[in-house]
């Protein structure tokens, strides 16, 4: 194991613990992952929030869709899901795993240059 190896090893065992996986294995998929943090309160709480997904990406899609009074009074609402969407699934602690990673992959790039 060369010391680049040995280094980026080191790092992973200090910081293994320092974030909670955003994915983990499906229990029944293999080799597929689930975010852990994308929760809903229930049926009525899944269906509003794909409903949101659905409005936001035709709005977005056709900014001119026809009014509807209902919708367009939800919208604000519809945004606030989707963002909280969004934020349950960003990876939380993650970046810094992956920066690790990233600088031993530059050390090796650089190093395999140098030979």
């Amino acid at each position: 194991m060369n010391p680049n190896e040995k280094k980026l090893l080191m790092y992973l065992r200090f910081h293994g613990n320092d974030h909670t996986p955003t994915l983990v294995p499906h229990p029944w998929f293999k080799d597929k992952f689930q975010p852990t943090f994308f929760y809903v309160d229930g049926h009525a709480d899944l269906l509003l929030t794909v409903r949101a997904l659905i409005y936001l990406s035709m709005r977005a899609i056709n900014p001119e869709l026809g009014s509807d009074d209902i919708m367009e009074r939800n919208e604000e609402e519809f945004i606030h899901q989707a963002m909280t969407i969004a934020n349950r699934l960003m990876p939380v602690g993650e970046e810094a795993l992956m920066d690790h990673l990233n600088i031993f992959y530059r050390e090796e790039k650089k190093a395999k240059e140098e030979d």
